[in-house]
């Protein structure tokens, strides 16, 4: 029952264990601490960078021709019993394991007063695991469909869950941000900079709702994201009632306000908001912009979002925090532990094909830089030679920690510019040509402040907008670990993939195969403990 260890494994804190453990808002905050760890941990982002990055067609590998685990996957030449599959599969699912515990203990909370502050505490707390944990299930189901739905009070008679469909577990992952999205503040700052807000929230539903739809296909999620995207961008009036699909619910209000952690009507005090369906969302188009700006109102430099100086910024939305060590400790697996280092040295540098992509963009000295070359804070790049590095990836001599293996920044997850091409994609989706180029051009006009051009995206028909929307993406969107499953959600995977086996010397890319290789195999071991229960997916 090798798959099942982490629901056996209580880790207990001083006396307590899960059975009493959350009794306070402190013990609460406890437990989400420990799910935001995963995020930090090696196994979960060499996983990140390994499928979403490795996988794609805007890398080359330093080791691609040789025989390992890696090279096996990224060459689409893998077995059912990879190592990286499985990893990835287990490493998402203890993360929803301890947001299911926090989540499910979030209920057993006695609050030492009734004053607001003390539910809006519990509520933001239980708001962020929701994130976490849609956040998983997201990554789970874009690499595996379809997957099992765990209870959140796990069973150990019942342990064993049949796979949910794909839709089941976007449904699951939609409800989940949705009231989130209702439970959080729109940004958390200073001392809370790095926690999930609502803007977290709604940037990666609208992720969510673009990898279910269909390019060139009419969808309700396309007019979603329109939604979404006139709220975050432009300021429109979203409620509490249209962002819930309220509607859709079963429960009263009250009941859902009980369950989230609204404080109950009865105990209001008559300064004490009531909120309701028609209450309105948080503001959250002044808290971000496609300018770089630190806290303070500070103009940043178009590169410094991808470094220390730009973490928390206004184009940054959702990042995993890593912290130098205080105490000079290795291993300790909170500090990034040179995972930036270790790919930017060593394990990927830019294709020919981005190269190609990039070239005449004034993002190009910013992103890539070949060997030899100096960068801006003048240090010779040190790749090796003929390599071109992603600059994304790079540590400044002024931010190396002292630890060697710590992480010198944070890593970003949610870029207020991908909200904004996501929105341009569901507009020219919907048929609103005219302000999908408005939106991809204001993208790409703070892009040529770099080098003082004046180059912009032109009018045209549907294709032609929709495939200089998915150029900006790819070079905007550049090395951030998602490449190759953007290309699968547009549907041309096989395709791109295919052409890219051209310009490698192993033909990478060859492999795939068209209708199987958009989604890997759900581990073996895991359909073997599970007697079958838990199905392989088709062409495995």
């Amino acid at each position: 029952m090798s798959s099942c260890n982490d629901f056996f494994d209580m880790e207990l804190q001083g006396e307590y264990d899960g059975n009493n453990f959350y009794n306070t808002t402190y013990q609460l905050q406890v437990g989400l601490d420990a799910v935001y760890d995963i995020l930090q941990t090696n196994n979960y982002n060499n996983c990140e960078w390994i499928f979403g990055e490795a996988c794609g067609d805007d890398v080359v590998g330093n080791d691609e021709s040789t025989t390992n685990l890696i090279s096996e996957l990224v060459n689409f030449q893998f077995n059912t019993s990879n190592t990286w599959i499985r990893d990835r599969y287990t490493i998402n699912y203890k993360g929803i394991n301890r947001a299911n515990q926090v989540i499910s203990g979030a209920r057993r909370v006695q609050l030492a007063t009734q004053e607001i502050e003390q539910y809006t505490k519990v509520r933001e707390i239980l708001g962020q695991a929701k994130f976490l944990r849609a956040l998983f299930y997201f990554n789970l189901v874009k690499t595996f469909g379809g997957v099992p739905i765990r209870p959140e009070q796990e069973d150990v008679d019942a342990l064993t869950i049949p796979r949910s469909t794909k839709e089941e577990v976007y449904a699951y992952i939609e409800k989940d941000l949705r009231e989130a999205a209702i439970m959080l503040r729109s940004k958390f700052v200073s001392k809370e900079a790095g926690k999930a807000g609502c803007g977290a929230c709604v940037a990666l539903l609208m992720k969510v709702l673009a990898y279910q739809a269909t390019p060139g296909m009419e969808s309700e999620k396309w007019n979603e994201i329109t939604k979404l995207g006139a709220y975050f961008i432009e300021g429109a009036t979203l409620t509490y009632g249209d962002m819930l699909h309220f509607e859709n619910y079963e429960e009263s209000w009250d009941e859902l306000r009980a369950r989230l952690w609204f404080k109950d009507k009865a105990l209001l005090a008559s300064n004490e908001p009531y909120e309701t369906p028609e209450t309105t969302m948080p503001s959250l188009a002044n808290e971000y912009s496609l300018e770089t700006t630190d806290s303070y109102g500070n103009t940043l430099g178009y590169a410094d979002l991808y470094y220390e100086k730009g973490e928390f910024c206004t184009r940054s939305i959702f990042e995993v925090v890593f912290k130098e060590s205080a105490n000079g400790l290795k291993d300790d697996q909170n500090e990034g532990t040179e995972i930036f280092n270790d790919i930017f040295f060593n394990r990927m540098f830019a294709s020919k094909s981005f190269k190609d992509e990039i070239a005449g963009d004034p993002r190009k000295g910013v992103f890539i830089q070949e060997h030899g070359e100096v960068a801006f804070d003048g240090v010779r790049i040190e790749v090796p030679p003929g390599k071109t590095a992603c600059m994304k990836w790079y540590t400044p001599s002024a931010e190396t920690p002292s630890d060697v293996n710590d992480s010198g920044k944070n890593r970003r997850v949610l870029i207020y510019s991908e909200v904004v091409l996501f929105y341009a994609e569901a507009l020219n989706e919907m048929g609103q040509r005219e302000k999908s180029l408005e939106q991809l051009n204001s993208v790409k006009r703070v892009a040529n402040k770099i080098t003082n051009v004046s180059t912009l995206y032109k009018a045209g028909t549907y294709i032609e907008l929709r495939d200089q929307i998915w150029k900006e993406r790819r070079i905007e969107l550049c090395h951030l670990w998602d490449r190759f499953f953007d290309i699968v959600r547009q549907g041309r995977a096989a395709q791109v993939l295919h052409d890219f086996a051209t310009e490698t010397t192993h033909n990478r890319g060859k492999n795939f195969i068209e209708g199987v290789n958009e989604i890997f195999p759900i581990p073996q071991n895991e359909v073997d403990i599970t007697n079958g229960v838990v199905t392989q997916n088709p062409g495995y």
